[in-house]
């Protein structure tokens, strides 16, 4: 059995070379794979070991010996210890350099793909206050007051924000409100405890906003946290409140305790309805771009049926539907169903079809009818499509595929197996969908060969 060059706790130096997925900057030392939270591609830093695996450890910059010329100067006061952000240390340009090599590595590495252009990710003008929606978590000090933020790296300890930079203004100052009625709505620390978290979805083009407040059970201060919170901020178009158990990740429907249950987004010209269990792109203005180039590269034209799997709320398959025969959408969740077909009398279009059914389902049966589809666009979540779903993508058949994903590395298992199935990929393009943080959107395009 091989001894590892380096133990926990040993401080070692080392130049670090590339971004790996996860935000740290990578190394070797003595052959060995170093990932280092907080470093930057460039520099040459000191590293404190906090874990040491067969083939590779983890640590922390302690001291940057020499500089990159990528690096920036955070201006977060937050950046080290809250979770939420991991690249605030690396200028916004070189973010995009980077993003672009940790899809290229992905590719070659786990897709075994090369020779696949790979062009820097599409940047924004301004690479602050773009998220539209945020998930803040709920403690209670030492003090007994309510703290709402982001959990410090890799715990569950929530930090004490002053400001979060990436968010909506609308959101922090919701987050705040709330954190200042609790004292007063919720008498006791172990009655503040029932609050888990707070969820804010905010449309940019018409400033308004939800917030939904998530608890254990339905305490009694919710009725009374809703209120407040809906006098104190005109601009929040309604309040909602959901079960947690815990740290459970999953949560229950939101039920409206006052106002609405949904805002209005425009992305591109188009107007989508989105209620606040609903999946929508986090950055709209980025969002518009993903959008027009799914639009130009899926090329559908008269007389074709497109195919639009995990279709949320249309954000994808409406635009392509004035175009072709006939629309299609499959969505699981009944919220984003619900709003879809909102959407879609909103644009007054005949020809979408709608299902409220899992994708691994339903696919299966039309494989089975023999189902006419000439171009499918795919939008998983993070874990991706998997082998079965995209084995009976193959066999309906398409002309085109198109793989909108936010993880390098499941992209490159899809595009693998899309590979081996006859769709090899042509192109692609990143999306800096989330500044300031590793997370890279990525269209691409697979052909049939």
């Amino acid at each position: 059995m091989t001894v590892p060059p380096v133990n926990a706790g040993d401080h070692i130096t080392l130049p670090l070379d590339s971004l790996a997925v996860g935000g740290e900057a990578v190394g070797r030392h003595e052959g060995m794979a170093v990932f280092a939270l907080f470093g930057c591609p460039g520099d040459t830093a000191e590293v404190e070991i906090t874990e040491v695996a067969r083939s590779f450890a983890r640590g922390i910059v302690r001291e940057v010996i020499t500089p990159s010329p990528d690096r920036a100067e955070p201006p977060c006061p937050h950046f080290g210890e809250c979770g939420g952000c991991q690249l605030q240390h690396i200028s916004y340009k070189a973010q995009l350099r980077h993003k672009a090599a940790l899809v290229r590595e992905s590719l070659e590495r786990i897709g075994g793909i090369t020779g696949l252009e790979v062009p820097d990710a599409l940047g924004v003008e301004s690479p602050w206050r773009y998220r539209n929606r945020a998930e803040y978590s709920a403690a209670v000090s030492e003090a007994g007051d309510i703290v709402l933020g982001f959990s410090r790296h890799h715990t569950h300890e929530v930090v004490d924000l002053k400001q979060c930079n990436i968010q909506h203004p609308l959101s922090e100052q919701v987050r705040l409100a709330a954190a200042g009625l609790m004292a007063s709505v919720a008498q006791s620390p172990s009655e503040r405890a029932a609050l888990l978290g707070l969820e804010t979805l905010v449309s940019f083009a018409a400033g308004k906003g939800l917030a939904t407040i998530i608890c254990e059970g339905r305490p009694a201060f919710v009725e009374s946290l809703a209120r407040g919170l809906a006098e104190q901020i005109p601009d929040l178009a309604g309040v909602l409140a959901a079960r947690r158990r815990g740290r459970s990740p999953h949560r229950s429907p939101s039920e409206v305790v006052t106002g609405d249950g949904h805002i209005v987004e425009e992305i591109g010209g188009g107007r989508y309805r989105v209620s606040a269990d609903s999946f929508f792109q986090s950055n709209p203005p980025q969002a518009a771009r993903a959008v027009q180039l799914v639009s130009e590269w899926a090329g559908v034209g008269e007389g074709e049926v497109v195919v639009d799997l995990y279709c949320g709320v249309g954000t994808f398959l409406l635009p392509l539907a004035p175009t072709a025969r006939r629309a299609v959408g499959v969505e699981e969740s009944n919220s984003a169903v619900a709003d879809a077909n909102a959407n879609v009398r909103r644009r007054r279009l005949h020809n979408v079809k709608l299902y409220e059914r899992k994708v691994q389902r339903i696919l299966p049966n039309w494989v089975e009818q023999k189902r006419k589809t000439d171009v499918v666009i795919l939008d998983p979540p993070r874990k991706g499509c998997g082998p079965v779903v995209l084995a009976h993508v193959a066999k309906l058949q398409p002309r085109r595929i198109l793989l909108v994903s936010c993880h390098p590395a499941t992209l490159a298992r899809d595009l693998k197996t899309l590979s081996q199935l006859g769709y090899p990929p042509t192109r692609l393009q990143p999306i800096d969908m989330f500044p300031q943080t590793w997370h890279v959107e990525t269209v691409a395009v697979c052909e049939r060969a």
